[in-house]
Order: C-alpha cells, then sequence, then structure tokens
C-alpha cells in the first residue's frame, strides 16, 4: 500500500489525514510543536470551515466556540456595521487544532509531534523528507502543510519582496465586562493607517486582537508592541473603549515577519508530481477576509480527492489556482483599499452608505463548496 506522509499539524494537515486515513491509507503526520500551541492567526471560521469542520467529526460550538453573526468595520471615528451573509465562529487555533490532530490520530494516522523537518529531498520517486530525531522518512506522497513557512528545498516563487511584507502580530485579553458584551457576536474590523486589526471574541470569556501593520522599526525592541498600540488607540477611539481596562493574557504578542498576502501557487514542472501544496503552502489570502481556515481545509480535501483519484500534484495544483484564483483577486482589490490611508475613511464611508457592499465582498471572498 503506498504511503502518504503530512508535513504540519494546522488546519491543512489534520484535514488531509483524517480524509486519508478514513480512506484506508497509511498516513503519518510530523508536527513541529510537541502540543497544542498559539498561532498568529485571527481565530475566525466562517460558514465553510464550520461545515467541513462538522464533515470530519469536530463540532466548534462543543469546544467552546463564539457565534459571529454580525461586522462591523472600522476607521478613525466612523463605523459601519451589516450582518453576515453566513454563519461564522470564533474559536483560537490551539483549541481548533488540536481537535483536528485528536480526529486524525482516531481515524488511523500516526501523529508524530515535537519533530522539525529540514528539507526534502526530491530527487528520487519517493520524496525523501529530513527531519530532526526521526532521521530520514520517504513516502510516496507528501502533503506540505507547513503554513507560511517555507521549507527547504521546496521553496514557493516569491511573487514579492519580502522586505516589503507586512508583519502579523496577535494578543489575548479578558476585556472588561461592558467591552465584552458590547463586542459578544461581532468582528469587528478596524482600519489603521499602516494595515487593519481584527477583534472578536473567542472561547473561556477571552478576546483576541489579530493585527497587520506594514514592516516598521517602531516595532524593534521590548517596548514596540506598547507604542504600536498607544498609535492604534491613538487614532481610533473605538478601540482604546474597548482595551481600556482589559488584561493582556501573554507576556508578549505572538508575530510573524513577512507575510506573502496574495501568494497563489502556480504548477510547474520543476516540483515532483508527488508533492501537494496545501493551505497557505498554495494560497495566501488577505486575513481581512477571515477566509484563511476555510481554505487550508478546502484545499486538503481537493487534494486527498486528487490522490485518491490518481490524479498528481500538478492536475490539483492547476485545479485548485482556478478555483481560488476570482476569489483571491477580490481579496487582494480589498486588502490594498482597506490598508490605504487615504481610501479607509472612504471604504467605511461606503459601507455606511450602501451597507450591502460590506455583505457583498464577504460573500464572493469566500472559498467556493464545503469541501
Amino acid at each position: 500500500m503506498s504511503s502518504a506522509l503530512i508535513i504540519g499539524g494546522g488546519p491543512a494537515g489534520a484535514t488531509a489525514a483524517i480524509l486519508l486515513a478514513r480512506a484506508g491509507q497509511t498516513v503519518t503526520l510530523i508536527e513541529r510543536a510537541p502540543g497544542p500551541i498559539d498561532k498568529v492567526c485571527g481565530d475566525f471560521l466562517s460558514g465553510e470551515a464550520v461545515t467541513l469542520a462538522r464533515s470530519l467529526g469536530v463540532e466548534p460550538l462543543s469546544l467552546g466556540a463564539q457565534p459571529v453573526t454580525h461586522l462591523r468595520l472600522i476607521s478613525g471615528t466612523r463605523i459601519a456595521e451589516t450582518a453576515l451573509p453566513f454563519p461564522a465562529f470564533s474559536l483560537s487555533r490551539r483549541r481548533f487544532d488540536e481537535a483536528l490532530l485528536r480526529t486524525a490520530e482516531a481515524a488511523g494516522a500516526k501523529v508524530l509531534r515535537g519533530h522539525a523537518v529540514t528539507g526534502l529531498d526530491l530527487d528520487t520517486t519517493r520524496i525523501g523528507v529530513r527531519t530532526q530525531g526521526l532521521g530520514i522518512i520517504s513516502a510516496d506522497r507528501v502533503f506540505l502543510a507547513t503554513g507560511k513557512h517555507d521549507l527547504r528545498g521546496a521553496p514557493r516563487i516569491a511573487q514579492s519582496d519580502p522586505r516589503l511584507r507586512p508583519i502579523g502580530l496577535k494578543m489575548y485579553y479578558r476585556l472588561t465586562p461592558s467591552a465584552a458584551a458590547a463586542l459578544a457576536g461581532h468582528v469587528e474590523l478596524i482600519l489603521f493607517p499602516s494595515g487593519y486589526a481584527g477583534l472578536q471574541t473567542v472561547e473561556d470569556g477571552h478576546a483576541v486582537l489579530c493585527l497587520l501593520t506594514a514592516p516598521t522599526r517602531d516595532l524593534a525592541g521590548p517596548t514596540g508592541w506598547t507604542h504600536l498600540l498607544d498609535r492604534l488607540t491613538a487614532a481610533c477611539p473605538h478601540l482604546r473603549h474597548r482595551l481600556d481596562g482589559a488584561q493582556p493574557l501573554l507576556d508578549r504578542p505572538l508575530a510573524i515577519a513577512g507575510v506573502p498576502y496574495g501568494y497563489l501557487h502556480q504548477p510547474h514542472g520543476a516540483e515532483p508530481k508527488t508533492l501537494f501544496r496545501i493551505g497557505d503552502q498554495a494560497a495566501v489570502i488577505p486575513s481581512l477576509t477571515g477566509d484563511g481556515v476555510a481554505i487550508a481545509m478546502h484545499s486538503a480535501a481537493m487534494a486527498v480527492g486528487a490522490s485518491l483519484r490518481g490524479e498528481d500534484a500538478t492536475q490539483f495544483a492547476a485545479n485548485l489556482h482556478r478555483a481560488l484564483a476570482r476569489q483571491m483577486r477580490i481579496a487582494g482589490v480589498v486588502h490594498k483599499a482597506g490598508t490605504k490611508p487615504g481610501l479607509q475613511h472612504l471604504v467605511v464611508w461606503a459601507a455606511r452608505t450602501w451597507p450591502g457592499v460590506m455583505r457583498w465582498v464577504a460573500a464572493v471572498t469566500r472559498v467556493s463548496g464545503g469541501g
């Protein structure tokens, strides 16, 4: 029986492991973290992600997920609000990813935690995966699900200068009771001069602030986060009010640099036809759409389906590219408008004047289908 090896235990990797194992395949998943961890992500599960999770036997509500029914768009003192055109939930990646990995193990996948993959050997029919602590593991098919981190031997083709790519930051808070009540059921998307931030409640009465900002020296040093937050709350009284009296729940924010938003993998002949890129290795949609987790799971389901049908990775990548191209283009336009200082107030004004625009954008930046 042919073997499948999955690198990465996020939503894409875990989804692939579950589906392959349930199809009777021999599956090994390698995850570098020894246990559940937080990740730089908005913790937003759109309707497609929820549908996929439930089809795998993972119920977000039983994990403490908070329903999200409305979107608030904010720039300075301007606020626009509308109902979301799809059901959504907010749940930390720490809890969601762990539930998916446990489901993969229950399905029969072998999950190896705490082992870093250092590179790939792509010279033979069977791909060699170099690891720390496990030596070299070979497999007939490899599903690359390392998120936004590239792997030595299999880099993504750069589509922008890494030095100009934005930085992602994330912090958890315990809000005051009044602030938490006002935020409940909403995701608040806050536009500021160099980027945007998302704020919403998650499980256990916590709230998550996840933001994207242009590279800046202001972030350097131990006081960088404080200076950035001071600048944001000064520019947005609404955010200052939300965080007034809030208790930070992490010693320092989680961070990731050089996020390649807008990346969409295009198949090429240089890669083995048995290397399936899924999740952020296939597409990195701008985070303000809230569809990253859904795309990760959807790409995994497509890759597994292609593999089981005997299609190679090149065919899969071409099909996924066609499926996501329109969504990614629209998301890119929205991302540029939302990060351009001269347009941000205009964007919120337009959203207040025509609330249907926000619902339309939310709908057309979804991955099509639930699996």
